[in-house]
């Protein structure tokens, strides 16, 4: 597997989702509705690079906690207010709802796998890539990692396969090393309006 496309979103808590839409639509002519904050910062991740991206790529998502604020309403809505959930809440709070707007936008028809992340996440998911790989299903994988702990990270990797290089990188850095990374940082909301 070699590495031929990457990006890397990064920003404050202050960062508004009207920033994230009108950033996403550089790229996506109509943007999905209705989608939160961590599905707004994976799918940028992903669609900075989707000219490299063919529609039989595998989608590898991962993130430390999936959507936070979604959640956190969802489980005072449930739990403290005992009231149903908002179909928005519902349907968002599952984890593999930013893979299926990630392949839903880019009309992707490979295998679609959310994890949850630890400090070993691009080698879990560069493993994820090269077992579907190896067994044939797959010539490209496209990883994308957010992380909403103080601010946000949002990051993607394209992997394609190749007999004879492999990427290795125990992180986002490392793994990127060769090529140039498509990064883009938000600042305060404050300083953009």
């Amino acid at each position: 597997m070699q590495v031929i496309a990457a990006s890397q979103f990064t920003g404050c808590a202050s960062t508004t989702d009207k920033q994230l839409k009108t950033t996403l639509q550089q790229w996506l002519a109509r943007p999905p509705r209705r989608v939160d904050r961590f599905i707004l910062q994976s799918l940028l991740a992903a669609t900075a690079i989707q000219q490299h991206v063919r529609a039989d790529c595998g989608l590898y998502v991962a993130s430390t906690y999936p959507a936070r604020t979604t959640m956190a309403s969802l489980l005072n809505s449930v739990c403290a207010e005992q009231r149903q959930p908002k179909p928005f809440e519902f349907v968002n709070s599952v984890s593999n709802a930013a893979g299926f707007h990630i392949a839903q936008q880019l009309k992707l028809n490979g295998p679609n796998l959310f994890i949850s992340a630890n400090a070993q996440v691009w080698q879990q998911l560069s493993l994820l890539a090269a077992c579907d790989m190896q067994a044939g299903s797959i010539k490209q994988a496209l990883l994308v990692f957010c992380d909403e702990d103080e601010g946000f990270t949002a990051q993607a990797v394209l992997l394609e396969s190749s007999p004879t290089a492999y990427a290795t990188g125990s992180d986002f850095q490392s793994l990127c090393a060769a090529i140039d990374i498509y990064s883009h940082h938000f600042s305060s909301a404050k300083n953009n309006e």
